[in-house]
């Protein structure tokens, strides 16, 4: 699976908001299709935290801030 875009993510206080708005901010900076990152915010909000990085990391290419 192709990945939407590249994000970074800070390592602490991090929370699903913030999250979820890197992620579509950083999927509409790389051309995804909208329909694309829509499918992947109804995925991400199905479930906790855990199940949102999950998804995360199936749509997206993470790289940890600050390392």
């Amino acid at each position: 699976m192709k990945k939407l875009a590249t994000i970074d993510l800070p390592r602490t206080n991090t929370n699903a908001l913030e999250v979820l708005a890197c992620c579509q901010a950083a999927a509409e900076r790389a051309g995804a299709e909208q329909a694309k990152i829509q499918t992947f915010l109804e995925d991400a909000v199905q479930g906790d935290f855990e199940h949102l990085l999950r998804v995360v990391n199936t749509h997206f290419e993470i790289s940890i801030a600050g390392s």
